[in-house]
């Protein structure tokens, strides 16, 4: 029992965490007219403050499409971090309902005298 517990609050911690990287992190997108790689706002700074995405400086040619697959990387990754946070919730409330049992199963044997 003791190893199930062990496993629900390492993979409680460890999507967590991925959560948390999963919502700050910030996504990048290919091909587009400033380089290879163009690095997006944070999902988080997409999605709950409605941040435009559009680069800055001398506007590009392709900045309206590189503004949505933006908005859209952002928001991909907005949404595997709120997956992983509610998967991370589900694992603790199994780990506390694993916990709450056995110390009732423990009390319980104590109180019949076994």
């Amino acid at each position: 029992m003791t190893t199930v517990r062990r496993v629900l609050a390492v993979l409680a911690i460890a999507l967590a965490l991925a959560g948390i990287w999963l919502v700050f992190d910030n996504p990048d997108i290919h091909g587009t007219s400033r380089a290879d790689d163009y690095t997006c706002l944070a999902p988080y700074d997409t999605v709950l403050n409605k941040a435009n995405n559009f680069p800055g400086g001398e506007p590009p040619p392709d900045g309206e499409d590189i503004a949505h697959r933006c908005r859209q990387a952002g928001k991909d990754r907005f949404a595997l971090a709120v997956g992983s946070a509610s998967a991370a919730a589900v694992a603790g409330v199994a780990l506390l309902t694993l916990r709450r049992r056995q110390h009732s199963l423990t009390a319980d044997r104590q109180s019949s005298g076994g």
